[in-house]
């Protein structure tokens, strides 16, 4: 019995004893190294810290007066994206580099071998600096307290501390890929300027628009080097109506066409055509920043991990890099000129739109173009029937708005320029499958290796 008795006592201890050692094996590793092997561990962090920086860049992109160039945002975002991505992706298990797709883009720097990571404090000094270089410097000057705030409660409220080997390791990692992504971008041939642009002159040519009759946005980006290397090529169809001032011409009875719906507006047919405007200077968040707008609520919504909203940010930021450069290439090879020209002088001196006309050439239609590549860049992370409610402009403009899918989203804001006198049907159009074309083309990148 006395036997039976202390065989069991010193099972106990051997028990509790081997318990004890496993605890303490395992607060060790979290202490330090976190692991050995981080490979996965994306996937099990909060995409919290990634969401807060997009929703700065949409306060900074607001607030910004003038506004910002929604052209720089649209490159902006493309890179900040990559990078971001870049950051976290050796936590993303079996991922692949985007260096090994993407047109030009040179091998990143690798994470040390055997040594634990925290992404989070990757992707948070990735994106401080990202931010700070992407940025006009007068925005980046204004906002640099928050800037700075926002990287720093990140860094003091990181576990691990910043004392800490692995908070060490992995923000120097984040900041390695950020310089990499900022002198890469440095060889695009990306230039934003007007300097010198003359427009030509021909039947039916752009001409610079009322009431600013401001030189043409960006002539030269269309030069730009895109992500994907099929881009270089992609050019719009020419215009489907030859340029005519006949009543009788297909391309008048369009414009009359154009004239006739703004003098019968439907208030629904305004709320939209406002909603879309996105206009900056505290009114809108500018075109890309509507989109942006739209991923980050739905990833809010979602909880999503870290890893997936990288590569969500990602993805369509090289949508709207790519779709803003073929987009400008397509309008400076054209120089179509806008309806209000038109109209003014062909049908009614005294006409102006319901939206001010943006200054560059009206085909194809931006707005929709490179909304209809981010959107169907969302449907390849989403799915096809994802429903969403947009809470860009909570109750302006007969907001917020819901929608059965991102491409009925892209529809409705192609619809919102022919509400607001800027853009024709065959534009619209254009703009919309063209869009669509790159977006497919972004969704067939595989990002995760399948062996």
């Amino acid at each position: 019995m006395k036997k039976q008795i202390y065989s069991r006592i010193t099972l106990m201890i051997i028990l509790v004893t081997l318990t004890f050692f496993i605890k303490s094996c395992d607060t060790s590793s979290d202490n330090e190294d976190l692991s050995k092997s981080e490979q996965g561990k994306a996937s099990r962090e909060a995409s919290t810290v990634v969401v807060d920086w997009y929703d700065l860049q949409l306060q900074m992109i607001i607030k910004a007066n003038p506004a910002i160039s929604p052209i720089l945002l649209n490159r902006a975002f493309g890179y900040i994206g990559i990078g971001l991505y870049e950051s976290v992706r050796p936590g993303i298990s079996k991922s692949v580099s985007l260096s090994e797709k993407l047109f030009e883009m040179p091998t990143m720097p690798d994470k040390e071998n055997n040594n634990g990571y925290a992404w989070g404090v990757s992707a948070n000094a990735a994106l401080a600096r990202l931010i700070t270089n992407f940025y006009p410097e007068a925005v980046v000057t204004l906002n640099k307290q928050r800037i700075d705030s926002l990287e720093a409660a990140y860094n003091d409220s990181s576990s691990p501390s910043v004392q800490s080997e692995v908070f060490q390791r992995s923000q120097e990692f984040g900041r390695a890929i950020a310089d990499a992504i900022i002198a890469w971008s440095k060889t695009d041939n990306s230039n934003l300027s007007n300097a010198a642009y003359v427009p030509p002159v021909f039947s039916g040519s752009w001409q610079p628009t009322p009431p600013a009759f401001a030189n043409g946005l960006s002539p030269y980006f269309g030069n730009t080097r895109p992500f994907l290397e099929q881009n270089q090529q992609l050019l719009a169809p020419a215009f489907i109506y030859a340029y005519s001032e006949d009543p009788a011409s297909d391309f008048y009875k369009m414009e009359k066409g154009m004239y006739d719906l703004s003098l019968a507006l439907t208030v629904e047919q305004k709320n939209i055509a406002s909603y879309w405007n996105d206009f900056g200077v505290g009114i809108g968040y500018t075109p890309p920043g509507h989109s942006i707008s739209i991923l980050t609520q739905i990833l809010k919504n979602q909880e999503t991990d870290l890893g997936k909203a990288a590569t969500a940010y990602a993805k369509t930021g090289i949508a709207l890099n790519d779709a803003a450069i073929t987009c400008w290439k397509s309008k400076y090879t054209y120089n179509l000129l806008r309806p209000v020209t038109y109209i003014k002088k062909v049908i009614d001196p005294n006409w102006m739109p319901f939206l001010g006309t943006p200054a560059h050439p009206e085909y194809p239609a931006a707005h929709a173009y490179i909304t209809g590549a981010f959107m169907q860049a969302m449907t390849g992370l989403f799915g096809e029937n994802f429903s969403f409610t947009d809470h860009t402009y909570q109750s302006k403009f007969g907001g917020p708005r819901t929608y059965p899918s991102f491409n009925a989203a892209a529809d409705e804001c192609g619809q919102s320029r022919r509400y607001g006198g800027i853009h024709n049907p065959p534009s619209i159009e254009t703009g919309l499958t063209l869009g669509r074309q790159i977006g497919l083309d972004i969704n067939h990148i595989e990002l995760v290796k399948t062996q």
